[in-house]
């Protein structure tokens, strides 16, 4: 299934945890279901900021922004952490918001969780709240569009400085995309003509940007291949 742009901005959320000093943590986050249940995938630097003060926001497409409680959500689950991977997942219950949840979850099966990396050739989208941004009123995720430069590599992760696989990106990231989805969108447009593909492919989540003295960065992404330890 082909899911354009629009209508996948449904299924990422701003995660967003008030701290001292009245700054705000922030990441972002995916809604993923795989079977009858529905989990939440962040960063799992993104989910170690979360306390029980922590909110999504979320909406449609240029809809009002909604803002719920994660613990309204969680139901008392706990985060399921990657033991290498920067990433996590959390279940929720959405028994209480059916009509929110409508049309919001990304489908497990269009997950790429083998250990094939996204193709330089195929061009990137990834979705996220930069600096936050995207959620005050109207709800409008913020993307930008990368090529993968690399296949694999093991890299020291920046948070924890331990060894996990990502690619990379082209182009680097931006405080805030942390957690965020990178697709494959499933079609590509050729002047006037669009090709299109099976499906809309998730093929990794925002770790952060890899920089040095020299001014280069490029964003570095974990891969999907992490979530069949969660999930």
């Amino acid at each position: 299934m082909i899911i354009f742009r629009d209508r996948l901005f449904n299924v990422v959320c701003n995660i967003r945890t008030p701290k001292t000093g009245g700054k705000i943590s922030v990441g972002t986050g995916s809604f993923i279901i795989k079977g009858n249940k529905v989990y939440l995938l962040t960063a799992d630097h993104v989910a170690k900021t979360v306390d029980d003060n922590t909110v999504l926001a979320f909406g449609k497409h240029q809809s009002n922004c909604v803002v719920l409680p994660l613990k309204d959500l969680s139901n008392g689950n706990a985060w399921k952490i990657h033991p290498i991977a920067d990433m996590a997942v959390i279940e929720l219950n959405i028994l209480n918001h059916l009509a929110l949840f409508q049309d919001r979850c990304f489908p497990y099966d269009h997950i790429n969780d083998t250990d094939v990396p996204a193709s330089r050739d195929d061009e990137l989208t990834v979705i996220g709240f930069p600096h936050g941004l995207g959620v005050q009123g109207k709800f409008s995720p913020l993307t930008f569009r990368s090529y993968a430069s690399s296949a694999f590599l093991t890299l020291n992760r920046a948070d924890t400085q331990t060894p996990s696989d990502f690619f990379c990106l082209e182009n680097p990231s931006v405080g805030g995309y942390s957690g965020g989805p990178v697709f494959d969108m499933g079609y590509e447009k050729m002047g006037c003509a669009t090709a299109t593909k099976e499906k809309t492919v998730l093929h990794g989540i925002v770790h952060g940007t890899m920089s040095d003295e020299t001014g280069g960065k490029i964003a570095l992404i974990t891969p999907m291949s992490y979530i069949k330890d969660l999930i």
